[in-house]
């Protein structure tokens, strides 16, 4: 539910962009996030994750600026400072020796700590990657011609969402050994067992 969530504002911007200009994308943005994120807090208590505020205030200081100073400079540098902004965060965990990644997905894997670290340096790896690519179409290589506005439209509205389907599919095959099956088997074993207990 979280997830398709957050696909919201990217669906609103896709749409507003092709059809009236990055402008209007910065908006749709905006509205989206600032709505997805009014269901995120009544679902969660209240409480947003540190992720969920780095992403709602960047949006709201970015999009904002791009709205009101008519300039979509502040949109196109928007997704490389947020996804710096993670990959900078996974790094430095990892480096202090608190992996973020153990507590998201401790339920999947099973690591040493190494492994931990391991794993949050390659995601962090990746959030950097991120980061260049949409520094590289929105930035580096962009400019007021419809060609390069198009491939940043295309590259921000699913090309990271490809990309990041095929990082974790990869993520997936190489550590299927480290998978966390336990849970599942001790979930198994407690759903047989209830039968036979309930008869005596």
């Amino acid at each position: 539910m979280t997830a398709l969530l957050d696909l919201l504002p990217l669906i609103a911007f896709f749409i507003a962009s092709k059809k009236f200009g990055l402008l209007a994308g910065a908006a749709a943005v905006l509205a989206a996030t600032l709505i997805v994120y009014g269901i995120h807090l009544m679902r969660q208590k209240w409480r947003l994750t540190k992720q969920q505020w780095v992403v709602l205030v960047l949006t709201i200081l970015f999009c904002g600026a791009t709205v009101l100073l008519r300039d979509d400079l502040y949109l196109r540098w928007k997704t490389p400072i947020i996804n710096l902004s993670f990959a900078l965060a996974l790094a430095i965990s990892a480096l202090i020796g608190k992996p973020l990644m153990q507590p998201v997905a401790k339920d999947v894997f099973r690591f040493s700590q190494q492994g931990w670290q391991r794993l949050t340096y390659a995601w962090a790896a990746f959030f950097l990657l991120l980061a260049v690519l949409h520094y590289w179409f929105g930035l580096y290589h962009y400019d007021a011609s419809e060609q390069a506005k198009n491939l940043f439209i295309h590259f921000k509205s699913y090309g990271q969402l490809i990309l990041m389907g095929i990082f974790l599919a990869a993520q997936a095959f190489v550590l299927r050994k480290h998978l966390n099956i336990e849970s599942d088997t001790a979930g198994e074993n407690e759903t047989s067992e209830q039968p036979s207990q309930q008869q005596h």
